[in-house]
């Protein structure tokens, strides 16, 4: 059974999760993780388990499977520095009383959630049995179908990046709200013009791990980018599905030789929505301008296009205007923020831009990253945030504290104070 949200409209607690690494919880590090809990204090109830999910990190900073042959330097099963704790803000409790201890375990740390002048507690416990039986995510790897309380995603099981099915608990139209997925690689080879470009069904990612816990659940994907029949590089992808959103997380090593055989190398991610006319778009650089889903390219589609977007100011916004709105971030490290970063923004009901399952782009929104990062590896992530009507709320605070981590303050028994 879903946890319950607990409120018909969907405020910030509902849809966040909080994110905590290993190095967050000193207190923790070293010790084995089946040692570990989470609960929560009310006046009411005490002390009470909530769901919480550990999981571990190995190389490129992804969630570690043996499977992947990816290396990780702490032993399995022990908290390390880069390992994250993963709790959803909803569950979060008042502060409890100094002098309360729970009546299983030991507490060892106090979690702060701060948000907007309001305080939130959890505590990590440790030898404690009780464990809360509730979970945010139901994924189905065999069907390609994911259920959660907010929305229901239906995937090609053979192929991750192929979409065929969104709808959300909000959504007053009718059918999928999206045709589906869209990824692509392109570059020329030894020339700018002979172009080759791969897409969803060249580059057909493989399964080589995968997990479901209560908070997300983690698919790890490889894939090998061939080239004129050269094997150029090996992609890492893994999707996280949340509660309430959708993580893709990119990374690849790149051969020092095939980066300067391919010339004008272009990434792009985007989604194509599904006959969604009517539907407006904001971007992070729009200054108020919104363009409107027509089936036809017009002025102020390509005002977006123009205005582009950066690394810092990555948003774009899509509001159904039938109680569906879709927020994309793109995130990139600190070390890759100057690489050049296009929209993609296709509004044209007979523009055929494979694969798809319905003709037209209406609209094809997304991101376009351009030319070889000056490191020798690529990485990004695109997320994906699904919510209702955003009516009377202020969009740039709205995008700022749906993408934004949480102020957590981690205070041990002790009273030592990481942040």
């Amino acid at each position: 059974m879903f946890a319950n949200t607990g409120a018909a409209t969907l405020g910030w607690q509902d849809t966040h999760v909080i994110e905590l690494r290993g190095k967050q919880l000193p207190m923790l590090l070293g010790m084995p993780q089946e040692r570990l809990s989470v609960v929560r204090w009310s006046a009411d109830e005490g002390f009470a388990p909530v769901p919480f999910q550990i999981d571990e990190y190995g190389a490129a900073d992804l969630v570690w499977f043996a499977s992947t042959g990816l290396h990780r330097e702490e032993e399995a099963g022990i908290m390390a520095p880069e390992d994250m704790l993963l709790l959803k803000a909803s569950d979060a409790g008042a502060r409890a009383p100094k002098e309360v201890e729970p009546e299983y375990g030991s507490l060892v740390a106090e979690i702060k959630v701060s948000h907007r002048g309001d305080d939130y507690y959890f505590y990590a416990v440790t030898d404690s049995p009780r464990r809360s039986a509730e979970t945010y995510v139901q994924h189905n790897l065999t069907t390609g179908v994911t259920r959660t309380a907010s929305y229901t995603l239906k995937v090609d099981p053979k192929n991750e990046l192929n979409w065929t099915y969104l709808s959300h608990v909000g959504y007053q139209g009718e059918g999928s709200i999206i045709d589906t997925l869209k990824m692509r690689m392109s570059a020329g080879f030894m020339s700018r013009r002979a172009r080759v470009t791969l897409d969803n069904h060249n580059l057909r990612p493989r399964v080589t791990g995968f997990k479901v816990g209560p908070i997300r659940s983690v698919m790890h994907l490889e894939t090998r980018v061939v080239i004129t029949g050269i094997s150029v590089m090996k992609l890492q992808l893994q999707a996280y599905r949340y509660p309430d959103h959708y993580e893709a997380h990119s990374h690849a090593v790149i051969p020092a030789l095939y980066k300067a055989m391919l010339k004008a190398p272009e990434v792009t991610v985007s989604i194509d929505g599904n006959a969604q006319y009517g539907a407006t778009v904001q971007t992070a650089n729009s200054e108020g301008v919104e363009a409107v889903v027509k089936g036809e390219p017009n002025v102020l589609q390509q005002e977006l296009i123009d205005k582009g977007l950066d690394a810092n100011n990555s948003w774009i916004l899509f509001n159904s205007q039938q109680n569906f709105n879709l927020l994309a971030y793109l995130d990139l490290p600190e070390s890759l923020a100057d690489t050049p970063l296009a929209l993609v923004f296709e509004d044209d009901k007979e523009l055929e831009n494979k694969p798809e399952q319905f003709p037209g782009q209406l609209p094809n929104l997304g991101y376009a990253l351009k030319d070889w990062p000056p490191e020798k590896e690529l990485r990004f992530s695109v997320k994906m945030y699904f919510d209702q009507s955003l009516e009377g709320q202020d969009i740039a605070s709205y995008t700022h504290h749906r993408t934004q981590a949480a102020t957590v303050v981690v205070k041990a028994l002790g009273n030592s104070e990481t942040h």
